[in-house]
């Protein structure tokens, strides 16, 4: 199966990914219902995802903090927050440390992170299922800190989330064997307390046999 990194609208680059293959899963920031704000292009919608393309394959996505989700739940490709199938557990959404700069209803949304009553419903389903692999838009606390000393940047007070404390919770009750996420931007690969950590960023992709 094909893992695809944060697309943000780029949906050339994107259709060019899904075309190699037969199955692919976006981790979220695909650009669904997104706008541009600022300049010329202000209100303007990125073009739309490949529909198409996503249907005549098997293409799916989760949400990121820069899918709009009242239309991501319109999507017949995207795949719900808390869905399991066989060991594969999924979980979309994100804080954007940037919304202060970012305008509601076109590229930022209230809602861009569950509540944290869903997320409590969450954490106790992820307990239940007890997950092989996750896939997220997030990742686990922990895992966070150590992506923003990688990536030379500084955890301010202001960048809580959580999804991320969550996702913490999840992995410290249970280690599974394959964490796949997106949203930070750059390559991650390393094993932690036995859960191999794959970040992707923009538009990378990793092919992998889940049966192995």
């Amino acid at each position: 199966m094909r893992f695809i990194g944060d697309v943000h609208g780029k949906f050339n680059r994107y259709k060019k990914l899904v075309k190699e293959v037969p199955v692919s899963i976006q981790v979220g920031d695909m650009g669904v219902g997104f706008r541009y704000d600022g300049g010329v292009f202000e209100g303007e919608f990125y073009d739309n995802p490949p529909h198409y393309a996503m249907v005549q394959g098997n293409h799916r996505f989760i949400r990121g903090n820069h899918d709009n989700p009242g239309v991501c739940r319109n999507h017949s490709q995207w795949i719900p927050d808390g869905t399991v199938e066989g060991d594969m557990m999924f979980i979309g959404g994100a804080v954007s440390i940037d919304r202060a700069l970012r305008r509601e209803g076109y590229s930022w949304w209230a809602d861009e992170e569950l509540s944290i009553e869903e997320l409590n419903v969450l954490v106790d389903k992820y307990i239940e299922v007890r997950p092989r692999i996750m896939v997220t838009h997030e990742c686990p606390e922990q895992v966070a800190g150590l992506l923003s000393v990688h990536n030379h940047q500084k955890m301010y007070p202001e960048w809580s989330s959580r999804t991320r404390q969550a996702l913490q919770a999840m992995w410290s009750a249970h280690s599974p064997e394959l964490w796949i996420f997106g949203h930070w931007h750059n390559h991650f690969d390393q094993v932690l307390n036995g859960t191999r950590f794959i970040c992707l960023a923009e538009l990378e992709t990793i092919d992998l046999d889940l049966n192995q």
